[in-house]
């Protein structure tokens, strides 16, 4: 049996739907799965058990018709018994139809009736999915193939043995003392819209090294060290003397190898918070104004992995309208966030995995 499970991007998209994988691997053992996903996520899902081969794509060349209608044809070759995919765009969908997969299991939306043999509503039972309703999105795509689906999977990220090893050294050779507590820190969400004001985090830097007196790392690329400056110089003096600035990886596979020896990975939602979740590590999440939590606290426990929204502390901002009609608002809601907001949350956090 061949299948091909579809997710293309994000990087938070592509780690979370590899649960997918595992599930159709426990229902099908010994099928071979593709996972067609872009390039640079490559990273997140090297050496996974449940993955036999990946197709890569880019994001410009994934947006063009005449690239689907050529990738279509390439995938016809492979005679897919089944296909899931989880991205649920048009793109997509219209390589769904023409992939000739015998049966194409999407979300229920305007095209499904063509793209797909089978469409799923998607609406997880939140009786299930407490936290982490974007794992239950994933796990409905699964329903229609057995009636032992495993509720409960979340995504995971391998390491080598070797890889351990170098990133350790790395960690090392940058003057880093891994007998004192290390944390990454998510300085930058994937947009100006999820990123938290710079000030407002530096305040929550300092606070959290008062803590902790942990070592921080900076997640960036190095097109974003000007930023990355910018939050270090809003910072204390005394938090400064903690923050490695210079120190970062230069690739995303380099980061996960240095995340796997952090305490926790603290700061604004994204990939790299999931990353962490993977990895197993500790995570403290500030939301984006304009994004559910609901989908995306994966695991909260109000222990190893506690997150903050505006809307916990300020519901009457929101008044009952969806969130992703805030969106255009979020730079003016981020000024309401108030550090100081978070204090109580943090020291729950650092008492709990400090």
């Amino acid at each position: 049996m061949r299948i091909l499970l579809i997710q293309y991007q994000m990087l938070g998209d592509v780690l979370t739907s590899t649960i997918i994988a595992d599930q159709l691997k426990t229902t099908y053992p010994d099928a071979h799965l593709d996972y067609l996903i872009v390039s640079h996520a490559e990273a997140l899902v090297a050496h996974h058990p449940a993955i036999d081969g990946l197709i890569k794509v880019s994001k410009l060349d994934f947006e063009k018709m005449s690239f689907i209608i050529s990738l279509s044809r390439k995938l016809k070759q492979n005679k897919y018994d089944l296909l899931i995919d989880a991205y649920g765009k048009n793109n997509s969908a219209l390589l769904s139809f023409l992939s000739g997969a015998k049966q194409r299991i999407g979300y229920k939306k305007w095209f499904s009736t063509f793209a797909y043999t089978t469409a799923v509503k998607n609406e997880p039972d939140k009786s299930i999915y407490k936290t982490g309703v974007a794992l239950g999105s994933r796990m409905l795509l699964t329903q229609p193939l057995t009636e032992q689906v495993n509720w409960h999977l979340k995504p995971k990220i391998y390491l080598t043995k070797t890889e351990k090893e170098e990133g350790k050294n790395w960690i090392e050779n940058s003057g880093i003392d891994l007998n004192k507590p290390l944390t990454m820190v998510s300085v930058l969400g994937s947009s100006e819209i999820k990123t938290l004001p710079y000030n407002t985090m530096a305040k929550i830097l300092d606070e959290f090294v008062a803590q902790t007196k942990s070592q921080l790392l900076f997640n960036y690329i190095p097109n974003q060290k000007e930023a990355a400056l910018a939050i270090y110089n809003a910072c204390l003096p005394s938090t400064q003397k903690y923050i490695f600035i210079d120190a970062f990886a230069p690739s995303i596979r380099d980061f996960l190898k240095v995340l796997y020896h952090c305490d926790s990975i603290i700061g604004n939602e994204g990939g790299a918070i999931n990353m962490g979740k993977a990895l197993d590590i500790s995570t403290f999440t500030i939301f984006s104004p304009w994004i559910n939590k609901s989908s995306w606290n994966v695991g909260e426990d109000g222990k190893k992995h506690i997150s903050v929204h505006l809307k916990d502390f300020k519901p009457n901002l929101y008044k009952e309208k969806p969130l992703k009609k805030l969106k255009p608002k979020a730079l003016e809601l981020y000024q309401k966030f108030e550090a100081e907001m978070v204090f109580t949350e943090l020291e729950k956090f650092t008492i709990e995995n400090y």
